[in-house]
Order: C-alpha cells, then sequence, then structure tokens
C-alpha cells in the first residue's frame, strides 16, 4: 500500500509508524501523509562546505571534520553524560551529549569524524547532539548532493526518524500527486511536477534550490485558499439579490452636524452601489481607530430602513452592541427609524415585544449580540446584516449567517483593527475591500509617552489636573486578580488601591471580563454619562467604550501587550475635541526589545504601520484575533515575510468553483483545524 498513499490518508498508514508515534507525530499536527510532506525543515546542514573549527561563529550551523582527541564520561550527576574533542589543524570542539547511547558511545579516540549541528556555546565552544559521519562514511557524507534537513521536533521524535518519514512520505505518494499551480509555474522553477516540489524542500541539491521548492509550496497554500474564497464569492454572487433604492448621500450628510470625510462619501457610495446591484453584497469595510466606520454602517442601515427592510447589526459583546444601538438611534431618528436591542440579557418580555414590533414595521435596524440570530427572532424582511469587529467571525460563521436566508441579504463586515494588506487579501478574499484610509476633522491630539517608575508621580499629579478639569482617565491592566505565576500588577488589585486614595472622590470602577454582561454595560454607562470619572480595566474596553470625554490612558505592564491591541486601546481616548495623553508603563526589567516596540506607538498614530510591524512580530493569528475564529492556519506560507507571494497570488486566474470543490475533497486535510463552508 506504501507505494500508492495519498496526501490525505493517514499518517498511520505509512512505514515506520505505529500508534505511539503517531501519536507523537499528533503533537506537530502531522495527522495525515500530506501533512508530513507540508512539515517542511526549518533549516539545513550544508553538508558541502567544512569549515576549519578556528573560523567557527557561535548561533550558527556548521559542518567540521576532525579527529576524536579525547572523550570524557559522566555516568551520574547534571550536565552532560558525555562528551569528546573533535580537533582538526586549526583548533579544537568539543561535542556534547546530554543522552547517553548512540551515536556518542560509538566515538572511540582516533577516529575519523564529520560532525554536523548548531554551534552552541557550554565550557568554550560545542556542537550539542551533532549529526556524525564516522571513518568511512566521512568521505561520503561530504560528498552526498544536497543538504540535511533539520525539522522541528517534539519530545520521543529524533531528526533521524523525521528523515526517514519524510523520505517514505515522498516515496508512497510519487505515483499519485496531482498538480495544484499551474505547470508553467512548476516548470519556470525549475522543477518537472509538484513531486519534484516536495522533493526538493526536504533533499534539495542547494540552499537555492529549497528557497524555490519552499516558495512554491507557500504559494500552493496561498493560491488554493484563495480559490477557495473565490468560489464562496461567486457561489454567493450567484444567489438572488434584494435591490435596494440608493439613499442620497446629500440628505445622509445634511443631518449630520460634521462633514463626512472623502474616505467616508467614498465608501458610502460604494455600499450604495452594491446595494442597489441585484446582487448581494459582501463588503469589508475597515478603517484606523477613530475613522468613521460607524458612519458609513449607519448610512447602509438607513438606506435599507428607508427601503422598508431590516437592518441586523451583530456585535461580539453586550457591551459593543449597547454601544451600537446607542450610536444608530441617534443617526437613525433623525428620519424617523426605529432601532431595537436584542442581547442574551434582554427580559424575556421584552423580546416578545421586539419580535411584535419587528412585524408589524419591518423598516427597522436591530441590533445586538448572537441572540437576534435565534431562530424565533422573525428576520424575514432582513435586507442587510452588519458584522462588527470581523476577525471574531471567520469564514465559516459568516457564510452560515448569510446563506441561511432566502433572499440572500446584503453583508457588510467592519473590522476596527488595521488589518495589513497581506492579511486583508488573503483572509478576506470573498469580500470586496474598501478602506476608510482618512480621519475625521476635529479630533485632539494623543500623545503617547513611555513613562519609567520615577515619573510614576508626575502622572498621578497630571491625572488628578484633569480630573479636576472634568476629563476621565482609564487605568489598564493585564490581569484581573493577581497570579502566583506572575508578579503583575493585577487590575483588582489596583482598584482597592484608587477607590481609597485621591482619586476616590470623582468616582471609580472596575470593569472586567469576567463581569456579567449587564455588570459590564452598567459600569460602561455609568463611565460614559459621568456618574464615574476612573475606569480601572482589563483589555475588556479594547474596543466599545466611545466616551468623548476620557482624555488620559495609563496601561501598566504595557510590553505584554500586542502593539495592535495597544493601538486600539490608545483609541478609547482622544474621541473628543480635546488634545489627550497615553502613557505607556512598563514593568521593572523589560527587554531592550520591549522598549522598540512601545517606542513604535509612540512615533505613529497610524495603525496600519502597528500592524504590519505586529505582523512580523507575533503572526496573523495574533493581530486578527484567535485561530479558532477561523484563521487558517498555514503549514508553510508565513504572511510576515511572504508578501511578495500574496500579491503574486492576487494576479492570479483563481481556479474554477468546480476545480476547487474537486480539490477540496483530495485536500481538505491542510484546513483540519479550522471550518470551510461548503463550495
Amino acid at each position: 500500500m506504501e507505494n500508492t498513499l495519498k496526501t490525505s490518508e493517514k499518517i498511520g498508514l505509512l512505514n515506520g509508524v505505529g500508534s505511539a508515534r503517531e501519536a507523537l507525530l499528533e503533537r506537530l499536527s502531522i495527522r495525515t501523509v500530506g501533512d508530513m510532506l507540508m512539515h517542511v525543515p526549518a533549516r539545513f546542514l550544508d553538508r558541502r562546505t567544512i569549515i576549519p573549527i578556528a573560523e567557527l561563529r557561535l548561533g550558527t550551523d556548521a559542518v567540521v571534520s576532525g579527529r576524536i582527541t579525547g572523550l570524557s564520561r559522566r555516568p551520574r550527576g547534571r550536565g552532560p553524560s558525555f562528551s569528546a574533542v573533535l580537533s582538526d589543524h586549526s583548533g579544537s570542539i568539543t561535542l556534547t551529549f546530554f543522552r547517553p547511547g548512540f551515536p556518542g558511545s560509538k566515538l572511540q579516540q582516533g577516529m575519523d569524524v564529520i560532525a554536523c549541528g548548531r554551534i552552541d556555546s557550554y565550557k568554550g565552544y560545542t556542537i550539542v547532539h551533532p549529526e556524525l559521519y564516522f571513518n568511512e562514511e566521512a568521505a561520503g557524507a561530504v560528498k552526498a548532493p544536497g543538504m540535511l534537513p533539520v525539522y522541528r521536533l517534539t519530545a520521543g521524535l529524533t531528526q533521524g526518524v523525521m528523515r526517514k518519514l519524510a523520505a517514505s512520505a515522498l516515496d508512497a505518494v510519487k505515483n499519485s500527486m496531482a498538480d495544484i499551480l499551474p505547470d508553467e509555474l512548476i516548470i519556470s522553477g525549475g522543477f518537472k511536477c509538484r513531486w519534484d516540489v516536495f522533493n526538493a524542500a526536504h533533499r534539495p541539491d542547494s540552499p537555492e534550490e529549497s528557497k524555490l521548492a519552499r516558495d512554491l509550496l507557500a504559494l500552493e497554500e496561498l493560491y488554493l485558499y484563495r480559490s477557495v474564497l473565490a468560489a464562496i464569492r461567486m457561489k454567493g454572487s450567484q444567489h438572488p439579490g434584494i435591490t435596494l433604492s440608493s439613499f442620497s448621500l446629500s440628505e445622509f450628510q445634511a443631518s449630520l452636524l460634521w462633514p463626512l470625510t472623502a474616505a467616508q462619501k467614498r465608501v458610502c457610495l460604494e455600499i450604495s452601489a452594491d446595494m442597489a446591484g441585484g446582487v448581494p453584497m459582501r463588503r469589508l469595510v475597515q478603517g484606523d481607530v477613530g475613522s468613521g466606520k460607524t458612519v458609513v454602517a449607519a448610512f447602509a442601515c438607513i438606506t435599507s430602513a428607508l427601503n422598508g427592510k431590516t437592518a441586523a447589526v451583530l456585535a461580539p459583546t453586550e457591551v459593543l452592541a449597547t454601544q451600537h444601538f446607542r450610536s444608530m438611534g441617534e443617526f437613525c431618528s433623525r428620519f424617523g427609524i426605529k432601532v431595537h436591542l436584542l442581547t442574551g440579557g434582554t427580559p424575556g418580555t421584552e423580546r416578545k415585544k421586539i419580535a411584535e414590533r419587528l412585524t408589524e414595521n419591518t423598516g427597522c435596524v436591530l441590533v445586538g449580540t448572537h441572540a437576534i440570530l435565534e431562530d424565533w427572532i422573525p428576520l424575514n424582511s432582513v435586507a442587510l446584516v452588519v458584522i462588527d469587529e470581523q476577525h471574531r467571525f471567520g469564514v465559516a460563521q459568516r457564510e452560515k449567517l448569510l446563506a441561511s436566508r432566502n433572499p440572500r441579504p446584503h453583508a457588510l463586515v467592519m473590522s476596527a483593527t488595521p488589518i495589513p494588506r497581506t492579511l486583508a487579501m488573503t483572509f478576506y478574499g470573498d469580500l470586496e475591500l474598501s478602506v476608510i484610509d482618512s480621519m475625521p476633522p476635529g479630533r485632539g491630539i494623543t500623545e503617547t509617552r513611555i513613562v519609567d517608575h520615577s515619573e510614576k508621580p508626575t502622572v498621578f499629579k497630571f491625572m488628578l489636573e484633569r480630573l479636576e478639569a472634568g476629563e476621565r482617565i482609564f487605568l489598564v491592566y493585564p490581569l484581573k486578580e493577581a497570579s502566583e505565576k506572575s508578579d503583575l500588577r493585577d487590575a483588582a488589585t489596583a482598584f482597592e488601591t484608587v477607590k481609597s486614595g485621591p482619586m476616590a472622590k470623582f468616582g471609580t470602577a472596575l470593569l472586567h471580563g469576567s463581569m456579567s454582561p449587564a455588570e459590564k454595560v452598567a459600569v460602561t454607562e455609568q463611565f460614559s454619562s459621568g456618574q464615574i470619572s476612573v475606569l480601572v480595566s482589563t483589555t475588556v474596553i479594547e474596543v466599545g467604550i466611545d466616551v468623548p470625554e476620557a482624555t488620559v490612558m495609563v496601561i501598566s505592564n504595557a510590553e505584554r501587550f500586542g502593539l495592535s491591541q495597544l493601538h486600539q486601546l490608545r483609541g478609547r481616548v482622544g474621541r473628543g475635541g480635546k488634545n489627550s495623553w497615553c502613557f505607556l508603563v512598563p514593568e521593572d526589567g523589560a527587554s531592550r526589545e520591549s522598549f522598540h516596540r512601545l517606542e513604535l506607538l509612540v512615533s505613529t498614530s497610524n495603525g496600519f504601520i502597528i500592524a504590519e510591524k505586529d505582523l512580523a512580530i507575533r503572526g496573523p493569528g495574533q493581530v486578527l484575533g484567535t485561530a479558532q475564529h477561523g484563521i487558517p492556519c498555514f503549514k508553510v506560507a508565513n504572511l510576515s515575510i511572504d508578501a511578495h507571494l500574496v500579491r503574486a497570488v492576487s494576479e492570479m486566474q483563481p481556479m474554477t468553483i468546480q476545480v476547487v470543490h474537486g480539490l477540496l475533497k483530495s485536500q481538505l486535510w491542510r484546513y483540519n483545524e479550522m471550518k470551510l463552508p461548503s463550495v
């Protein structure tokens, strides 16, 4: 069977993989033969070049050749169980083995050896658990073509085992591997077929061949996923849409107390054209903190309501839903449009009244959490679904929400997290993209500063001055309560200190994620109304709180947050016309790298620049949210370094729905950690 395996078949069918080894491979997310092939080496040891020991550099991979001139065994106690000194004409290096047995046990005084590995430091330069070639093998090892692959491991698996499994997997699929990328791309890379690409990824003849093969595998991943999203988009466009008469942008502008920006006008017109086109709209609106996405969403909701249809606004939390209810009410009241709020905390009697009102007057707006999707909610007349905080809803959740309704409603999805273009092109390929790339006038300037502990008294005095002036303050902490495993200052402890200190007379409250939705809403409303002026909080305030009077934010242990998250937090101040301040307080002993990250926030307020840097540091899963919401975990592609491949894929013609449908059956193993909608 081994010579005719398919990439989708279980790894347990591969020679050398029993139940125990299968469980170990599961730790590396290797469940199928294809997973083994996509588990490309992390790096290679170039066996073709012998480096003199005197020229070795710490932290580099190297191949050295020489004679064993010393041996040392330590059967008990801490430290290495065995070490050997390898010498050449230029110097000596220690070969260190913390585990007894082969291959170290084969070493003997006077033996000629070639050793491969990373140059480390342990009482001098050393190679820990090197790859060894002995006497007669040594010459062959140097002359052997290609390089020695080094794989990511887990306890219980060795490099030797992984190399054998990779070779076995390559042999097993040689006659069953169909191409995915266009032939010309494979050929232009110097390969005859897809199998050659996988072979070169694991057993290259040169670093250049390894790079070409790796990039082609990453390109294949991105191309297949983008084609899946394009197929979803195409399938959605084949449904009949709800044609909505355009709403005058000038009439909408006349209802506002401030002028729309050119970017807001452009996006409103794009939305209006979509909803009047007879095809279900699929549009993502992204913009920086405070760029005015809610106004654009209100324009879309008013368009729907004035056409006698219901607009549903879906938010991930009750706090954010309540915020949208308040702001939507202000926009819609000027046109006599009713706005309803429905969350998990809405009482049963009120739910019944809302259902009756939706039936009696379909030209309205319903704002809420997932509660608005419950079966008893009469949404037969829904023409528009607005999904806020898009990164918390994956493509599968989005499709389930939209495809279950006939006719299919228009979809407007929004993200308050600035998304690097490489991420937007990859993860939201099923959506049209609109970017609000300018800020409304009249906002104050937010100054960001890094504060060391010696400056805390000055900052505290400054906060009291702002409170005396009638302004409000956020104090943000990374934890809700003290942890035995962490010495971080927690929100609960800080709140106890604040409410018994000089700021107590201005009103204080604590807000954290463990509170009930009703408690969160109550606290945020107290802060918004001015009943309290100091809010001690965890990151639950990251989105959803819009308080123009809030002018100061102090973030403790700021180095513990991602850059995009810090930018979102900072966006909670400076929303009025007054200047604002964001103080970043790193903990004692924070690394120099942490300070460099925080200095980027000081240097720019551009969320897209910050998100690009955050992507390079933390990866897409952390920038967008968590993988549980449908963000694919690519096995080879790395969006932090593969922007050029993302651009290349965007210029390629996606595969047809029929081809994608067939491929998903054989390639679904690629997406075993996320759900994909049917194509």
